[in-house]
């Protein structure tokens, strides 16, 4: 999604599936980020997308929550994946002529997701 900065320059972000708020689009694919209503959300390469919701819990739950979590069948989290993150750098990249070809440790051939989690409980 873009947005206009109040400077005339367009400012592409994204938007919390919980809130609706709209937040900067994450450079650093090894961060955790949080949206002010507490989800957190994260860059992860497809084949990584079960890798990246349990480093999400990790952020959200103590060591003990998640002891509890893992042990007992009930729903404590919203998950949501959103599949078309790939093509929201390649939109960005395309109409910023300063940034740099993104950089990633995954293989560039992989599809990139970004996974939001939040708590329920």
């Amino acid at each position: 999604m873009k947005r206009g900065n109040g400077a005339g320059v367009p400012t592409h972000i994204i938007v919390c599936p919980f809130c609706e708020a709209g937040l900067p689009i994450p450079d650093d694919f090894d961060a955790i980020y949080r949206c002010e209503c507490g989800a957190c959300y994260k860059v992860c390469s497809d084949n990584m997308l079960e890798r990246g919701v349990y480093d999400i819990a990790e952020e959200l739950w103590t060591e003990e929550e998640l002891h509890f979590i893992q042990n007992v069948p009930l729903d404590v989290c919203n998950i949501v994946v959103e599949k078309d993150f790939d093509r929201l750098l390649d939109l960005r990249q395309s109409s910023d002529a300063a940034i740099l070809e993104r950089f990633c440790k995954y293989d560039t051939r992989e599809h990139l997701s970004l996974v939001w989690v939040k708590r329920l409980i």
